[in-house]
């Protein structure tokens, strides 16, 4: 009985050391693939930047992604004179940055530094607004599904992005971004200065500015009220031709918004839907005795 417990012992004893052998061997060879892997991968590394180094879009993307290194340590933004408009790659990357801010809740960077310095006067656009638009609940990735760019237009491009949540709910935005590598959150495919006045009743209407936009267009409008009278606007429609009428909705104020009192100055930023170039844009006005006129600000009619 002894002498088989024995044999026993020395089989289970050969047993582990054979799996233990046989572990070690396994371990030594993973190891040596995995430096061979390595090995190869530093070469292809080296040959790629020696082919590379004299390709300006391969320069131009290894100095944004030092730039964003220096991003990160600094809490600043680089804006730099070469920002691509024409790569989409480069527009990809601005997206994806401009994501991580938004799931870092850090909206005062992206409203001070990212935002169009002329986008946000012109259209009055606010830190809150920015976080109304673009806070979330949870964690969002972006996918840009279109860049547009019009064929005239040399400046900027529209990218229709997608900000997807955890839980699949989504968002979708036009942001335009321009040369400089700023944003709007509108899509301004194209604008068209006017500086066209005309006079009723001692009230100014300058029509400043058209945006060409996705589904219509947007009209910047000045009224300068130099009458004793309060300006009552009832409506504001465009027009092309005689025959097709179209509605407004107001980007910048709410139903009180379209009373100036005198003396006073207000933009209207117009957007007109399903029209990019209407050729007439109407106000109606409520006068003082009641009587309603409705007069063009566009054509002088």
């Amino acid at each position: 009985m002894k002498t088989i417990i024995k044999n026993n012992k020395f089989i289970v004893m050969i047993f582990c050391i054979i799996v233990l052998a046989f572990v070690s061997i396994i371990g030594y060879y993973t190891n040596k693939i995995e430096k061979l892997k390595n090995i190869e991968i530093s070469r292809l590394t080296t040959q790629y930047n020696k082919e590379n180094k004299n390709n300006e879009t391969f320069k131009e993307t290894t100095k944004r992604i030092k730039t964003n290194d220096i991003n990160i340590k600094t809490n600043t933004k680089v804006v730099t004179d070469n920002f691509d408009i024409n790569n989409d790659k480069v527009i990809e990357k601005l997206i994806i940055d401009i994501t991580t801010l938004i799931n870092n809740d850090e909206f005062t960077r992206l409203y001070k530094e990212y935002y169009n310095k002329e986008f946000v006067k012109e259209f009055k656009i606010t830190e809150k607004q920015v976080i109304d638009k673009f806070k979330f609940s949870q964690k969002v990735s972006a996918t840009i599904t279109r860049v547009t760019r019009e064929s005239d237009v040399y400046d900027r491009a529209v990218a229709t992005v997608r900000l997807i949540d955890d839980k699949k709910a989504e968002r979708i935005f036009d942001i335009t971004v321009f040369e400089d590598g700023t944003i709007a959150d509108l899509p301004l495919y194209k604008e068209v200065q006017f500086d066209r006045t005309i006079e009723r009743d001692n009230v100014l209407y300058t029509v400043k500015k058209r945006y060409k936009t996705r589904l219509g267009s947007i009209f910047i409008v000045n009224v300068v009220n130099n009458s004793e009278y309060l300006i009552d606007i009832q409506e504001i429609n465009a027009y092309m031709g005689t025959s097709f009428k179209y509605d407004h909705e107001l980007i910048n104020g709410n139903i009180h918004t379209y009373e100036v009192t005198p003396e006073e100055s207000q933009d209207f930023i117009i957007k007109i839907f399903n029209q990019d170039k209407p050729d007439d844009l109407r106000f109606t006005n409520k006068k003082i005795d009641g009587t309603i006129e409705e007069f063009s600000v566009l054509n002088n009619r």
